[in-house]
């Protein structure tokens, strides 16, 4: 019943209750147009006074307090975790205020458009994410514009994507679901997808979130992380934060420093963006530097944990276990109760007269999950690029794996584990998935169990997946494996040409075997697909073989592939044998001249530090050209993607008719690398 309808006034309302009695409340005018606007629902006692005054029939009250029971019992879990947006500090959402109290907000060149973009959505629902660097000022303009626009709109701050998916089944109220670092949301089970989004759009919910520019970039690449993220962000309506403040906003903010110390201060520091200063990012770089070993330590295992895509706090007995990698002999024959004690005298510790620690202590990120510390977002963005070549050292690795109860975290561990041929560490992830339930853990563990010639190994774990019903092709890999085990046996031999052709079928499970013998039957296809692998894989000496013996398409692969690799030397001998596209590749690159030598490679990096995921097949092209092993070891320690292959390829090409060295090339694609970089030529005991 409206207010018009009753013939009775804002006035007549509080006149009315104002003598209420009991449980019942007089009605202010505030309360009357928050109610009658369907901005809040009424609690009992307001109701109850509302309905003296209104005078309804017996039945009409009966029906209305039982529609407001109904609606009540439905929105109660709906609105347990929720606030109006007024009531929420901005600390609470996230802004990375280093300065107390919060400074004035400077006014940005996108607020008009990010405002306007809010004001829509309060009428059509919206999907907005901030873009841009760490402590550039994302979340901070993000809560100016909401709290312009949708002051009394609930509040929702999800946990993970569970929680979102949550809200798509709650009852049709309206608010803003805030999802700051949006990259915690990506690769989560159940995922988080545009169908998903969309529908709160659709339910009119406003959804915003903020995005480091490097992980925005990474995941508009779909090569890297698949199409679904792609399409999600293409659904957002971007905002771009940039670094630096424009001249306008430079001169908004001398104003506002008139009588804002915080920001006068900001501006004095000229080296550094202001943004950044307000939020202590230049302090917590010289806290690190300066630290002592144990805090040091404790703060670059939290950031290369960040690194390595662990969002959630690392508790206190994750974290000890961590530092041992990053602490001398003599520092860790230290108790660790001592670790911990300069860990939170230091690290954890707020920087004077701010609200920011290097390595503050935050609470889990789901209920009943242990507290724990986290690199700050400025520092953690800011050592990964210093450390981006350094591979973490082992203690991290498994510490993070075996006491990590997120599937979607181990999995990114062993992803990041594999970028690095760090096989033995992906073998512990895919072990540690297995166990907290991934069915298709068992079969990646198989396949690596498989490379390195542990079938008997690889045969137990599949039967044991198969024994826990995980997945249908659990069964199916199981029976290849025990074929590949026949297929086998009859190359264990001491002739090198049977080890090559081993190490080749456990490698690829049959392909480069099977495209060998459909092309020694004349089938030309399967040759030009061997020939194509070859050059991939760098194997120049089987490559040349082809090529010497007329096949149709390897001898133009050869020459491309000398001609990569600056092998003058050979690509004159075919120009005078009569190779017409040697002869052409061997004057491109002798009249190229010096100038052409050393092309992009810092330009490159820079953009690989800012998640340009495209600059990485340049790159590692590059670096391959150049024959620089030590560069692209250093991008296999970075985890760039396609430097594995590139460094493989680079080491076979450069074995020639050296069987002993290539043999040592297959062991090194077989087990890869130990975390301190050393050769895993060897069988390690990690498959559990």
């Amino acid at each position: 019943m409206k207010k018009d309808r009753s013939g009775l006034s804002f006035s007549d309302f509080e006149r009315q209750t104002r003598h209420a009695s009991g449980d019942k409340r007089p009605l202010s005018r505030s309360t009357l147009s928050a109610v009658l606007q369907g901005q809040r629902t009424p609690q009992k006692p307001v109701l109850e006074s509302f309905l003296d005054a209104l005078n309804p029939s017996v039945g009409e009250r009966v029906e209305i307090m039982e529609t407001w029971e109904r609606l009540t019992d439905e929105s109660r879990e709906w609105q347990s975790g929720l606030v109006r947006v007024a009531e929420v500090s901005p600390r609470e959402l996230g802004v990375n205020a280093g300065i107390r109290p919060l400074p004035g907000y400077v006014p940005r060149h996108f607020d008009p458009d990010l405002r306007q973009l809010i004001e829509d959505g309060t009428r059509q629902g919206c999907f907005v994410v901030l873009i841009g660097g760490s402590s550039t000022g994302k979340t901070r303009s993000l809560y100016e514009a909401v709290r312009a626009k949708a002051e009394q709109w609930w509040l929702a701050q999800p946990a993970d994507t569970r929680d979102i998916y949550r809200l798509l089944d709650e009852p049709d109220r309206r608010a803003v679901i805030w999802l700051d670092e949006l990259a915690r949301f990506f690769d989560q089970t159940p995922a988080l997808t545009k169908p998903q989004v969309a529908r709160l759009v659709r339910a009119g919910h406003i959804v915003v979130g903020t995005l480091w520019f490097e992980d925005y970039k990474a995941r508009m690449d779909s090569r890297v992380t698949g199409a679904a993220e792609r399409e999600l962000l293409v659904f957002a309506e971007p905002i771009d934060v940039p670094p630096r403040f424009r001249p306008a906003e430079q001169l908004c903010a001398r104003q506002l420093a008139t009588t804002d110390s915080a920001i006068r201060a900001a501006l004095d520091a000229s080296e550094d963006g202001l943004t950044q200063v307000l939020a202590a990012g230049p302090e917590l770089m010289r806290r690190w530097e300066h630290a002592p070993p144990y805090a040091r330590a404790a703060i670059t295992a939290a950031a290369d944990a960040r690194r390595l895509g662990i969002l959630s706090p690392l508790p206190p007995e994750l974290l000890l276990e961590a530092m041992s990698g990053y602490l001398s002999r003599p520092e860790q024959a230290a108790s660790r109760e001592s670790w911990l004690k300069e860990v939170d005298a230091y690290a954890a510790q707020r920087i004077n007269e701010t609200s920011i620690a290097a390595l503050p202590q935050e609470a889990g990120d789901r209920p009943g999950s242990p507290p724990g510390y986290r690199a700050a977002d400025f520092l953690a963005q800011q050592l990964r690029i210093q450390r981006r070549v350094q591979c973490p050292p082992e203690s991290l690795w498994t510490a993070l794996i075996d006491r990590l109860d997120s599937k979607d975290e181990v999995r990114r561990l062993g992803d990041a584990a594999a970028a690095r041929m760090r096989y033995r560490i992906q073998a512990r992830a895919l072990h540690r998935l297995a166990t907290l339930g991934d069915g298709n853990a068992c079969v990646e563990l198989a396949t690596l169990l498989v490379r390195r010639d542990d079938l008997q190994a690889a045969e137990l774990v599949l039967v044991d997946g198969v024994r826990g019903q995980r997945e249908t092709r659990t069964a199916t890999t199981l029976v290849e494996v025990m074929t590949l085990r026949e297929r086998s046996d009859p190359l264990r031999t001491s002739d090198p040409t049977a080890q090559k052709l081993l190490w080749d079928l456990l490698y690829d499970r049959g392909e480069s075997l099977d495209l060998r013998a459909r092309a020694e039957r004349g089938d030309l296809t399967a040759g030009d697909d061997l020939a194509n692998l070859l050059a991939e894989r760098g194997e120049l000496a089987e490559l040349r073989e082809l090529a010497d013996a007329g096949h149709r398409l390897a001898p133009n692969l050869l020459t491309e592939l000398l001609a990569t690799l600056r092998r003058t030397t050979e690509l004159a001998a075919r120009a005078e044998r009569g190779d017409r596209v040697a002869a052409t590749r061997l004057d491109q690159i002798t009249g190229a001249g010096a100038a052409d030598s050393v092309p992009g490679i810092a330009e490159l990096r820079d953009e690989l530090t800012t998640g340009g995921t495209a600059a990485a097949d340049q790159l590692t092209s590059l670096l391959f050209e150049l024959g620089d092993e030590t560069e692209l070891r250093a991008e296999v320690d970075a985890g760039t993607p396609r430097a594995v292959d590139r460094l493989l390829a680079l080491l076979m090409a450069g074995c020639g008719d050296d069987a002993t060295a290539a043999e040592k090339v297959r062991r090194l694609r077989a087990f890869g690398m130990h975390p301190d970089g050393t050769l895993a030529l060897t069988e390690g005991k990690d498959h559990g």
